[in-house]
């Protein structure tokens, strides 16, 4: 296309040779070059252009040559260049996408160098005059910026703007200046309007094209703010030409997505899109606006760029992923969005060009019914993207970490070791590495205790059938266990085995009449017993001769539940003999054989309890073991390490009530235990665990305001730890810190956790009614919005009739002589008003004590960030108006210091009440108002109004809590 297109060009150059005659040169280009001695005599072409004149012939001849013999090949060479940089490119759409397919790292590997010295020689070896000049020079340039040399680039471009800049007669014109003015419009562009022998002869003037290319090595080297500068010029420029305008879009928005300003970065590449070379590029663009409105929190627009992808995409990966984006997006709105989205999945599966991608799109259909919890599905897809995987190891084992974790959270804890025992960890992330390693070993204890139970269960259940219905039960099971070790059915008929000799084999082929082996039955079923005989069961798998992967077949095979008597028989096959006498006696029909089987199932509870609470962390996990084996056994006394275990269980996952009930147990039963001694010990808070660590410091981070510190540690603690040091009070008041920024599907996304993994937890309950009122908030809002209340005015009743000349009198209230000294008691709930500005002859000294004033329970909150001071005011006000709602109590914050805030809970009619107030509600703070926060974090007292304002005005906290000590020292 590139020759054809010129060699028309110069057929019509050769038609219109005698109309227009011209052969003026590219203006000012000159090139000094420093050349070795022998060669200093020897001018090359390019030093002696002007020495002669520039004729037709002449200028024809050195167009032809500098764009087909240099510029054709090192313009080809370098779009080769780039064109093995962006195959070798991979796409990585779970991640924000690069700005262009392609890295510079790679395209400076190439032979780059080849096409700087065809620029080099084009230029060198022919007259200036050239019209391909220019044209030499910016690809110079592109090539100098691929090859990362950007300050060379940069003094190519520059060169660019001064050289072919417009001239007057010859001499340079300021750029920017009264000279370089058009028509009353300063310019700093090229005019780009030729006549018909510049249009036929030579391209479009490269110089505008120099500028953007400037702007693109600015953006490379990050000096953001010169290339800010020069985009904003040209953005000015009224005379710059309309073909670079989408070229100025695209660098825009490769500008704002450096700066991270992802909402103008997404706008102007959606309007750059016309500029993309080919309709992958522009589908790819469509999906990187798709993500960068996403980020900018615009999901309507970020829908809309998905499918627009979609459309234009020929990746059928990229399709998949933007189909998960919307679905992801839309949930929320559409309620069908995910079945939508999942059938055209499945329909894409079936489709002969997406069958090389088949495991990626099972894998994406489990994770859309992953989002709407449908774990059978979702284990269903997944074994399907295993099995038509081919060569994409890394997704294989990211189906598998994916079957491990649906088994581990459906409580399939066998399958789960199973497939966690079957990854291979050195194609997944280091932070999964390390998930899997921490997990592996504790659930394979956890399957062997639970195959324990199981057993002991099913042996106990045989045990209790009746005589008949269990021998008869025996007998089913001796005769499979026989038939499977290729012996008689009974005992009575001969069977010697593999130690006799085995008679010659019969003729297969023995003449007609007699059937053929294959075709009948009992020749089948006698080489079978034969070959058990000799072989033993062997399950239908390669290499059944080996021993070692016979026993791994077996142990990957979780016991049913009918054939545990078979489990057990199989143990040990060549010790024990297989009768029924042999298996009557592995049934726990003694009461003693009884006690013993269900201590067994008691020891396995216990160590899958121990090993869910230190080796996985997951609490409630540990608590629905341990309290098996209380629910099973009510009958039998729990022994002091249960209740022990159980206690601090409970206290991890904020379940305080059920806590103090065994410490009370624990004292009862084992009063000089160890481990209650232990307990009822003064403990440290000090966590030694570098997990709890961790997130206790994003505990406290996100408590005291240190929110985008608090988000970074918490997403590189997820990815090392996953989500079993996640505590309760962690992720309220990160829902809380979400909700305020109105960002709702986190907020839920962290509540639902709660109500997940800690469902008993108190928290769990708030966090419920919190998802109801977040999924309702524009309901509510838009109620608040538009309620009308409508005010009744009283009709104003005059006290004093003007017009009457009686004499009024209004009556005071005498003054008590008897106790002069008595304080006034406010008793109404204006007083919060009242004291918020007091007068300064209102100000004390000094703090004083009076206990008939009125008086308001303090809560002393020490370094908590303002959201969620009003969070836990709003928790006292439910709390207040459920548990003290006739004495109409409010809560305020104020701010004492920096680190310093009080919550004003009142007013009190005097010390005794505000005191019998916190006598009341201080033992149920940390588990039922705000379990959420802290106990450090807190503290109770209670102040007058008049102390509160000198507490105001001398700002020193320590000072009066020091004040209340030396009155109270049992107390604050």
């Amino acid at each position: 296309m590139y020759r054809e297109t010129h060699f028309h060009r110069h057929c019509l150059l050769l038609a219109f040779l005698l109309c227009f005659f011209s052969s003026f040169a590219q203006p000012n280009t000159t090139i000094e070059l420093q050349k070795p001695a022998k060669y200093q005599n020897r001018a090359l072409p390019s030093e002696k252009t002007g020495n002669k004149k520039f004729t037709i012939p002449k200028r024809l001849y050195t167009n032809m040559v500098s764009q087909y013999n240099y510029f054709f090949n090192a313009n080809t060479k370098l779009e080769a260049i780039i064109s093995k940089a962006k195959e070798s490119f991979k796409e990585d759409y779970t991640q924000l996408l690069p700005f262009y397919n392609y890295s510079l790292d790679e395209t400076a590997k190439g032979q780059i160098d080849t096409v700087i010295y065809k620029c080099t020689a084009g230029l060198l070896l022919h007259d200036l005059r050239s019209d391909w000049v220019d044209q030499f020079y910016l690809l110079l340039g592109k090539a100098y910026l691929h090859r990362k040399n950007f300050d060379s680039a940069a003094v190519v471009f520059q060169y660019m703007n001064y050289a072919f800049a417009s001239k007057d007669d010859g001499y340079d014109i300021p750029i920017g200046s009264n000279a370089s003015n058009t028509k009353g419009i300063f310019t700093i562009s090229t005019d780009e309007k030729r006549n018909i022998w510049k249009k036929i002869s030579a391209d479009i003037p490269t110089r505008n094209e120099s500028f953007l290319w400037q702007v693109r090595n600015y953006i490379e080297q990050k000096k953001l703010t010169e290339a800010a500068a020069l985009l904003e010029i040209i953005r000015s420029d009224r005379l710059f030409p309309a073909r670079l305008k989408t070229k100025w879009y695209e660098l825009e928005a490769y500008l704002q997505y450096n700066l991270q300003a992802n909402d103008s970065a997404a706008h102007f590449l959606t309007m750059a899109l016309n500029n993309a070379e080919t309709t992958a590029q522009k589908a790819r663009w469509e999906f990187l606006a798709a993500q960068l409105f996403e980020r900018a929190h615009n999901d309507s627009a970020s829908i809309k760029m998905y499918e627009k992808a979609i459309q234009h995409s020929s990746d059928p990966l990229m399709e998949v992923y933007a189909r998960l984006q919307i679905v992801s997006l839309s949930s929320e709105s559409k309620p069908n969005a995910i079945q939508e989205n999942l059938n055209q999945l499945l329909a894409m599966a079936k489709k002969d060009k997406y069958q090389g991608y088949r495991d990626i799109i099972y894998y994406s259909a489990a994770a859309l019914e992953l989002k709407r919890a449908e774990f059978k599905n979702a284990e269903k897809y997944l074994l399907k993207s295993i099995a038509t995987s081919e060569n994409n190891e890394a997704l294989k084992q990211q189906s598998l970490l994916q079957l491990a974790d649906i088994a581990y959270t459906t409580k399939k804890y066998v399958h789960a070791a199973r497939y966690y025992d079957s990854i291979q960890v050195a194609y997944l992330p280091i932070p999964k590495q390390v998930i899997i390693q921490n997990r592996k070993t504790p659930l394979d204890s956890i399957a062997v205790n639970l195959i324990v139970i199981q057993l002991e269960d099913s042996l106990q259940l045989i045990a209790s059938m009746p005589i008949e219905a269990r021998n008869l039960y025996l007998k089913n099971i001796l005769k499979k266990l026989r038939k499977e070790k290729g012996l008689k059915e009974t005992d009575t008929d001969l069977s010697f085995g593999s130690v006799m000799p085995i008679a010659a084999p019969e003729d297969l082929f023995k003449p007609a009449g007699n059937d053929f082996y294959f075709s009948s039955g009992s020749l089948k079923t006698k080489g079978l017993s034969e070959f058990k005989a000799k072989w033993g069961n062997r399950p239908n798998i390669d290499n059944w001769r080996r021993q070692s992967i016979v026993d791994r077949s077996f142990s990957n095979t979780s016991p049913d539940v009918s054939d545990v008597v078979t489990l057990k028989s199989n143990a040990k096959p060549t010790e024990k003999e297989i009768s029924i006498f042999a298996l009557t006696n592995e049934l726990p029909l003694s009461t003693a054989a009884i006690q013993q089987s269900n201590d067994k199932i008691k020891e396995a509870y216990m160590q899958i309890g121990y090993t869910f609470q230190y080796y996985l962390n997951d609490f409630p996990k540990a608590i629905e073991a341990y309290e098996s084996i209380l629910k099973r056994y009510p009958d039998s006394t729990a022994s002091e390490k249960l209740l022990y275990q159980l206690n601090s269980c409970y206290n991890k996952t904020g379940e305080f009530g059920k806590a103090d009930s065994l410490v009370k147990q624990l004292s009862t039963k084992f009063p000089s235990g160890k481990l209650t001694r232990n307990l009822t010990a003064v403990s440290s808070n000090v966590k030694t665990n570098p997990a709890e660590q961790a997130y206790e410091s994003i505990y406290r981070d996100f408590l005291e305001g240190r929110f985008e510190t608090a988000k970074r540690k918490k997403i590189e603690a997820d990815q090392q730890f996953g989500k079993q040091f996640w505590t309760p009070q962690l992720l309220y008041i990160e829902s809380v810190y979400y909700v305020k920024l109105q960002q709702d599907s986190i907020a839920i996304s962290r509540l639902e956790n709660i109500a997940a993994l800690f469902p008993k937890t108190e928290i769990a309950s708030k966090a419920a009614t919190m998802i109801d009122v977040l999924k309702r908030r524009k309901e509510i809002e838009s109620y608040l919005t538009n309620l009308t209340i409508e005010k009744i005015e009283e009709p104003i009743v005059r006290n004093v009739e003007l017009n009457n000349t009686d004499v009024t009198k209004i009556d005071l209230p005498k003054k008590d002589t008897t106790s002069p000294n008595t304080p006034k008691k406010i008793t109404s709930p204006a007083l919060l008003a009242t004291i918020a500005t007091p007068t300064p002859s209102a100000v004390q000294n000094k703090f004083e004590f009076i206990a008939s004033d009125t008086q308001f329970v303090v809560l002393v909150l020490t370094m908590v960030d303002p959201i969620f001071i009003s969070e836990a005011r709003n928790a006292f006000n439910r709390f207040n108006q459920g548990r003290f709602n006739q004495q109409k109590l409010t809560v305020s914050a104020t701010k004492i210091t920096d680190s310093t805030h009080y919550l004003l809970i009142g007013p009190f009619k005097n010390a005794a009440d505000a005191s019998s107030y916190i006598d009341q509600t201080k033992p149920i703070t940390s588990n039922r108002i705000v379990p959420w926060l802290p106990a450090d974090k807190y503290n109770y007292s209670f102040i007058s109004p008049a102390n509160l304002a000198l507490l105001r005005s001398n700002k020193n906290p320590s000072a009066y809590q020091a004040f209340l000590h030396t009155l109270f020292p049992d107390k604050f």
